[in-house]
C-alpha cells in the first residue's frame, strides 16, 4: 500500500472518530436536558426528543466503532476488509429512528384518542429553542466533515442532526403559534397541541429513516448502487475500444459497501484481439481505472480476459 494513501486513510479516519465522538458528547447533553425538562414540564414532544438523543446515543457509539475499525487493513478472515460495517451501522440506525418515529405517531395519537393533557408551553419553547441552537451547530458541523471525507456514516449521523433540528424548530413554531392564539382557542387546544405536534412531526419525519433503511440495505444485499455507479462509463469506454482490441462482449458489475465500489469487469476477446500478451492487457486495466478516478467513491477493480465464451461473465453450472 503505498505511503500518501495509507496516510489519506489515517486522516480520514481520524477525522470520522473525532467527529463521532463530538457527536457523543453534545448527545449526552441533549437527553439530559430533555428528559429533565421534558418530565419537569410534562410534555411528550420532549421527551420524544429525548428518546431521538438516547437512541442517537447508541448509534453514534457503533458510529465510533466502526470509524475505528473501517480503516483497518483486510485480514484473512476478512478478506475485502470491514467496509460492510458502515452500511450495517447505517442501517440499524436507520431502523431506530423509524422505531421512534412509529412510536412517536402512536403514542401522539394515543394522547389526542385519550384527551390529551396541558403542557407549560413557555417551558417547552425554551428548551425547544436551545435544541434547535445546537442541533442547527451540529448539522453544519456534521455537513461540512462528510463532505471532506465523503463519508456516509457521517451523512447518515448528519441526518439525525437535521431531524432534531427540525423537530425542534417544528415544536418551537407551533406552541409558538399556539401561546399567540386568542383565548377562545387556548381552552380548545390546551390539552392536545403536545400530542398533536408529537404525532405530526412523527408522521413529516417518517421518510428519512425509511431512505436510510432501504440504501443500506441495498448495499448489503449487493446490489447495483444509484448512486456513483462507474458501470456506465466503464461499459462507454469499453465500448469505444471493442474495434481496436478486437472485444466481442463486455460485461461490468458493481457492488457498494460503505465509501468503496467493488468492480468486476469480464471481457471477451476474439482470435485476432490485440489484447494476446500480458502487457496489453495490463494497459487495458490502466485504461478502465482511469474511468474510475471520478468517482468519489474508492474502487476495488478486477477485469477478467478470456477468448472462451464459457469464461465470459463468470463461469456457471450448465
Amino acid at each position: 500500500m503505498p505511503i500518501s494513501y495509507a496516510l489519506r486513510k489515517a486522516r480520514l479516519a481520524a477525522v470520522e472518530q473525532r467527529t463521532m465522538k463530538v457527536s457523543i458528547y453534545v448527545v449526552c447533553l441533549g437527553f439530559a436536558a430533555n428528559v429533565g425538562y421534558g418530565f419537569f414540564v410534562q410534555s411528550d414532544t420532549l421527551l420524544l426528543t429525548a428518546i431521538f438523543y438516547l437512541l442517537n446515543l447508541v448509534s453514534s457509539a457503533l458510529g465510533l466503532l466502526v470509524a475505528t475499525v473501517v480503516s483497518r487493513p483486510a485480514t484473512t478472515r476478512f478478506e475485502y476488509g470491514y467496509w460492510f460495517l458502515e452500511p450495517l451501522v447505517n442501517g440499524i440506525n436507520g431502523l431506530m429512528m423509524l422505531v421512534v418515529c412509529v412510536y412517536g405517531f402512536v403514542n401522539g395519537i394515543e394522547g389526542i384518542r385519550s384527551g390529551g393533557h396541558v403542557v407549560n408551553a413557555q417551558g417547552v419553547m425554551l428548551i425547544s429553542a436551545a435544541s434547535c441552537v445546537i442541533s442547527f451547530a451540529m448539522v453544519v458541523y456534521k455537513k461540512r466533515a462528510a463532505a471532506q471525507i465523503n463519508s456516509k456514516l457521517l451523512k447518515t449521523d448528519g441526518w439525525k442532526w437535521i431531524m432534531k433540528f427540525s423537530f425542534s424548530a417544528a415544536t418551537l413554531l407551533g406552541f409558538f403559534v399556539y401561546s399567540i392564539l386568542p383565548e377562545s382557542f387556548h381552552y380548545l387546544w390546551a390539552r392536545y397541541v403536545d400530542s398533536a405536534m408529537t404525532a405530526g412531526l412523527s408522521l413529516i419525519f417518517l421518510f428519512a429513516p425509511v431512505k436510510i433503511v432501504s440504501t443500506s440495505f441495498a448495499e448489503l444485499l449487493h446490489m447495483s448502487p444509484e448512486e456513483n455507479n462507474p458501470r456506465s462509463e466503464i461499459e462507454m469506454a469499453l465500448s469505444k475500444l471493442e474495434r481496436e482490441l478486437g472485444i466481442l462482449r463486455h460485461h461490468t458489475h458493481v457492488i457498494q459497501a460503505g465509501r468503496r465500489n467493488f468492480v468486476e469487469v469480464s471481457v471477451l476477446v476474439g482470435a485476432t484481439s490485440t489484447l494476446s500478451d500480458l502487457a496489453s492487457q495490463d494497459e487495458l486495466r490502466e485504461r478502465i481505472w482511469e474511468t474510475l478516478s471520478a468517482n468519489p467513491l474508492e474502487s476495488r477493480l478486477i477485469v477478467q480476459i478470456t477468448a472462451d465464451p464459457r469464461w465470459e461473465d463468470g463461469r456457471q453450472p450448465g
